[in-house]
């Protein structure tokens, strides 16, 4: 007589299966703060690279104005309410024809820019991510103290002298008027909370306010970007 075998049926229990399950939501759950740090740094990164390319336009915009751009009517320019219509006049002033990624940097109140240079389209609403600075209305120049903030990110709010923690991993970005772009770790301090500091004669300041003796007579002007 032929002795037949039952196979045994193949295939996950449910017990097998939730398992499984749990072991890879723990998985997920190890790896999201390493994929967020990582995001974070990519972050920095493409904002500290940007900021070293927008420094050449003003060094370009300086070599033939005399100065950096201010927020009013100049050169045969328009004026510039925002940081978005003041890097609008490097391609007004025909120093710039490209990509207008390079005025993007990651904050709350950013989107990823459309490519779109034409006209009313580029720099448009949220499409940039740095503030601007200025001496009121007027353009500073490269002639000011070399370590005073020209462009900044990210802003706790458009108009903003304070930073967000948030979006690079706790640090914060500005090119200096002498060129170099420089990272700051921002406070998280009740009493300086958001502030990037900065050691001024002895005493830690705001890098953003006029008890950073580098100011001088200058009165510091946050000209903002546009929300999207």
């Amino acid at each position: 007589m032929k002795m037949t075998k039952n196979k045994l049926a193949k295939g996950f229990t449910l017990v097998e299966l939730l398992v499984v399950i749990a072991i890879i939501a723990a998985l997920a759950a190890l790896s999201t703060p390493v994929v967020l740090k990582q995001q974070k740094k990519a972050s920095l990164a493409q904002a500290v690279n940007n900021a070293k390319q927008i420094g050449y336009l003003f060094k370009d915009f300086e070599d033939a104005y005399g100065a950096y751009p201010g927020t009013a009517a100049e050169y045969g320019l328009a004026a510039s309410a925002t940081s978005n219509t003041v890097f609008e006049k490097f391609y007004d002033a025909g120093f710039y024809d490209g990509d207008e990624e390079i005025f993007y940097a990651k904050a709350t109140f950013t989107k990823k820019p459309d490519g779109d240079e034409v006209a009313a389209a580029r720099c448009a609403a949220g499409e940039v991510g740095f503030g601007y600075s200025t001496n009121v209305a007027n353009g500073l120049s490269s002639s000011d103290n070399a370590g005073l903030p020209l462009i900044f990110s990210p802003q706790t709010a458009v108009a903003a002298a304070t930073f967000d923690s948030n979006a690079f991993g706790g640090s914060m970005v500005y090119l200096e008027i002498g060129g170099a772009v420089k990272t700051l770790p921002i406070s998280a301090v009740a009493a300086t909370d958001g502030q990037a500091l900065v050691t001024r004669g002895g005493a830690s300041v705001d890098l953003m306010a006029v008890a950073n003796t580098d100011w001088a007579a200058i009165t510091p002007t946050v000209v903002p970007p546009v929300s999207k």
